[in-house]
């Protein structure tokens, strides 16, 4: 009863796809860990998912600030942490559809990420 993963946990790799859903250190080590050694179909999924939805987030706030910040209207009534905001609290939903399918072990996509990571991300 050998696994593939250095803990010695036999999973279907509901654990990685959960794992993957805690920013850069738990990515790290669903990846490393548990999906390196012991590929299962679940924790590429999720994997593929996390990644795209990373990568989106970073790249959202940092053009936001990058370029709305300086032309943004300082006296306007929907001032730019407001909208900095909204755009975390949508990335938070996300994130928890995507947290709550791997607790499930569903395949369920993330919307506006979900498909597009599966094919951009297909080798992983």
């Amino acid at each position: 009863m050998r696994s593939g993963n250095p803990f010695g946990i036999e999973d279907d790799g509901k654990t990685a796809g959960m794992l993957s859903y805690f920013f850069v250190l738990g990515w790290s080590m669903a990846f490393f860990t548990f999906h390196k050694n012991d590929k299962t179909s679940l924790s590429s999924y999720h994997l593929r998912q996390t990644l795209l939805l990373y990568i989106s987030y970073v790249a959202v706030r940092f053009a936001l600030h990058l370029f709305l910040a300086p032309i943004w209207p300082a006296a306007s009534v929907f001032t730019l942490f407001d909208f900095t905001m909204l755009i975390n609290a949508t990335f938070l939903v996300l994130w928890l559809i995507g947290l709550a399918g791997a607790i499930n072990g569903e395949k369920k996509p993330i919307p506006f990420f979900g498909k597009q990571a599966q094919l951009v991300f297909s080798r992983l």
